[in-house]
C-alpha cells in the first residue's frame, strides 16, 4: 500500500498527550522504526503505557499529529547532573507512512527551538546507527556533526551494530575564557605495594571514599562534586543498583579508589558495560589504577562474557587516557563541550574496548 501525501500546513507539533498512547506504540513496534532504535520485537503496549505515564524530571516530549494521529515523536532530555546543565540528548522517530515527506524536519526545527531559545542548552547530541542514512542526513542538516564511532554498541537482527555520536554545539562556548588551574595535590601516602588489597565495597567504606569522592582533583576529572554530603555516599553504598559491580583499593584499612561496571537493562545491550574509576590524589601514580583496571576487566571477561567495555575520560587527563589505553581501550571520538567542572569546560574522549 502506498503511503499516504502528507502537507506540512496538515501537520501540527504539540506536546505529547496520554491519549496518543496507542499512536505512539503503532509507531515505536513498527519493525522498520524498532530497528533502529533499542526497542525488541516483542515490545508489548504496557511498556509504551507506563512510558506515557511516566513524568522525568528534564524531559520534553512533542509529537507530529497529522489529522488526528500521531505520526512521529520526538523528545528533548536536559541533564539533571549541574556540571552538565548546558547540556542535553534528543531523541526522534519518525512512522514510515511519514518518512521523506518533511515530518522529520519539522519535529527537528521544533524540538532545536525548544533547546536554544527555552532551555538554553549549548549542546544537544544524539546516538544513531551507522546503517540509517537518512537519519544521519537529517541530523546533519540541522547542524549535528559526528564526533566518533561507538564498536558493537548493540545487537539486533543477527548482528551487532554500531553507531555515531554526534552533537550540535549553540551559542558561545559556556565556560569561562581563561579556564583555572587545578588545586594543587596533597602530600603523597607512605606505603608499600604489598598493603593494597583489591576488594568488593563494604558498607563501612563509606566514610574513606566520601573522601574521595568529594576531593576536588577527583571531581575535576569526573561528574561528581566537591559539595557531595556524607549521606548521599552512604545512600549509594546501603542501596546499590541493579548491574553495579565494584571493587575498592584497600590500602592499609582505608579504602582509597573504587571502581565501577554498569550493566545496561536493555537486553539488546547485555554485551555492553560502561566503567569508572576514581582513585584519591595522595594515591595517585603508585600502581592502584593499574590494579583495579586489572580486577574490573577480569570480571568482565571472564565472569559477565562483557564484549564492549566502555568509559568517558577528560581529554585534559592524559594519565587517564593512558593507563585505559594499556588495558586495550581506544580512542573511538570526542565530546566537545561536555563537562563544566573546576573552573573550565571541559572535552571528553569516548573510549572502548572491544572483545
Amino acid at each position: 500500500m502506498a503511503s499516504p501525501t502528507i502537507s506540512a500546513a496538515e501537520v501540527q507539533i504539540r506536546p505529547f498527550h496520554p491519549n496518543d498512547t496507542h499512536d505512539q506504540y503503532a509507531l515505536v513496534s513498527d519493525p522498520r522504526v524498532a530497528s533502529q532504535l533499542l526497542q525488541l520485537p516483542s515490545m508489548e503496549l504496557s511498556e509504551t503505557e507506563k512510558w506515557a505515564e511516566s513524568e522525568q524530571n528534564g524531559r520534553h516530549r512533542l509529537v507530529a499529529d497529522w489529522q488526528g494521529r500521531v505520526i512521529g515523536s520526538i523528545h528533548v532530555t536536559s541533564y539533571l547532573n549541574p556540571r552538565l546543565k548546558h547540556a542535553g540528548r534528543l531523541g526522534l522517530m519518525v512512522h514510515p507512512d511519514a518518512w521523506g515527506q518533511g515530518v522529520g524536519s519539522q519535529l527537528m526545527a521544533a524540538a532545536l527551538n525548544l533547546a536554544d531559545n527555552w532551555l538554553n542548552l549549548s549542546r544537544v547530541e544524539l546516538e544513531v546507527f551507522t546503517d540509517n542514512p537518512g537519519a544521519i542526513h537529517l541530523y546533519e542538516k540541522f547542524g549535528f556533526a559526528r564526533e566518533g564511532v561507538r564498536q558493537k554498541v548493540a545487537f539486533g537482527n543477527g548482528r551487532f551494530l554500531d553507531d555515531f555520536v554526534m552533537a550540535r554545539l549553540h551559542g558561545r562556548c559556556p565556560g569561562p575564557d581563561k579556564p583555572a588551574s587545578p588545586a594543587a595535590p596533597p602530600p603523597p601516602a607512605t606505603f608499600a605495594p604489598e598493603d593494597v588489597h583489591i576488594r568488593p565495597p563494604r558498607p563501612a567504606d563509606f566514610a574513606d571514599l566520601h573522601a574521595c569522592f568529594s576531593h576536588p582533583l577527583v571531581d575535576r576529572t569526573t561528574l561528581q562534586m566537591p559539595s557531595q554530603e556524607a549521606s548521599q555516599t552512604r545512600k549509594r553504598f546501603a542501596e546499590p543498583a541493579p548491574g553495579i559491580h565494584r571493587f575498592v583499593a584497600d590500602v592499609q584499612g582505608k579504602a582509597v579508589g573504587i571502581i565501577t561496571l554498569h550493566q545496561p537493562h536493555n537486553p539488546r545491550q547485555s554485551h555492553v558495560a560502561g566503567m569508572g574509576m576514581m582513585i584519591h590524589p595522595a594515591y595517585w601514580g603508585r600502581g592502584i589504577g593499574r590494579q583495579l583496571m586489572a580486577a574490573i576487566t577480569d570480571l568482565a571477561d571472564n565472569w559477565l562474557n562483557i564484549k564492549r567495555l566502555e568509559l568517558e575520560v577528560n581529554v585534559d587527563n592524559p594519565a587517564g587516557v593512558r593507563l585505559y589505553e594499556k588495558f586495550g581501550f581506544v580512542i573511538e571520538g570526542t565530546k566537545h563541550w561536555h563537562a563544566f567542572g573546576d573552573g573550565r569546560l571541559a572535552d571528553s574522549h569516548f573510549m572502548g574496548r572491544i572483545r
